[in-house]
């Protein structure tokens, strides 16, 4: 997930007009006894930004992305409140987020290994601090035989159409937006995209589909990832 808020600012503005700039959670960071938020677009003239009711012990500026550093000497897990402390009553004034160590909490994976990730199940890769949680398979339309494609009707093959899977995936990366979306993995491809400064792949489904239009309960499904620095 991600927070957003807007808040109107004349600074900067050629006509004097408002300029409206939305504040983005941009994820977090665990180190030993400290905790980092990162937010773009934040300013503490409009928002009081607190972790287990503590003040930020320290903030850093790198172009629009804010660090806000906090102490957590026991590295445990967090509680992230956001306020919007201006008058614009159209906001929303309080925004919550429990920030989880994934260090103690989660299933760690290596950089540029192949991994198996399940339904409801969360992963962590610590060189690029990057989490990824697999919420939902809501569609699998896989063949015994993909290749069986022959679509001559007086002889058809048994997959004749283009067999897929729908994921829905969600990934944290400090410095970058939260990635939620949804996935169509095909078949007989990988499935590849860029986030986060990494390469993130979809290498196979499993169980695979013995029989068409076979039921896989929820539990059963494994999907094969990847995290790497390059394709």
């Amino acid at each position: 997930m991600f927070l957003l808020f807007s808040f109107s600012c004349s600074e900067g503005s050629e006509s004097g007009e408002a300029e409206y700039k939305k504040l983005e959670y941009q994820g977090y960071k665990f180190s030993e006894g400290k905790v980092s938020v990162f937010l773009k677009n934040y300013s503490n003239n409009y928002y009081l930004v607190t972790l287990n009711s503590l003040s930020p012990e320290d903030e850093i500026i790198d172009k629009e992305i804010t660090e806000l550093i906090f102490l957590n000497s026991q590295n445990k897990n967090s509680s992230l409140k956001i306020k919007n402390i201006t008058d614009n009553d159209t906001e929303e004034k309080v925004v919550s987020k429990a920030l989880i160590n994934p260090e103690l909490n989660f299933k760690k994976v290596n950089i540029n290994e192949d991994f198996k990730i399940k339904i409801n199940e969360t992963i962590f890769e610590e060189s690029t601090s990057t989490i990824i949680r697999l919420i939902n398979i809501s569609e699998d339309s896989r063949c015994p035989d993909p290749t069986d494609n022959n679509e001559n009707v007086s002889n058809p093959g048994s997959c004749i159409h283009k067999p897929k899977t729908f994921l829905h995936l969600i990934i944290e990366t400090p410095r970058f937006n939260t990635f939620d979306d949804f996935i169509y993995k095909e078949q007989l491809k990988d499935y590849e995209f860029f986030y986060g400064g990494n390469y993130i792949k979809i290498s196979k489904i499993d169980p695979d589909i013995l029989e068409l239009n076979r039921l896989i309960d929820d539990a059963d499904y494994e999907v094969t990832m990847s995290i790497s620095n390059n394709n």
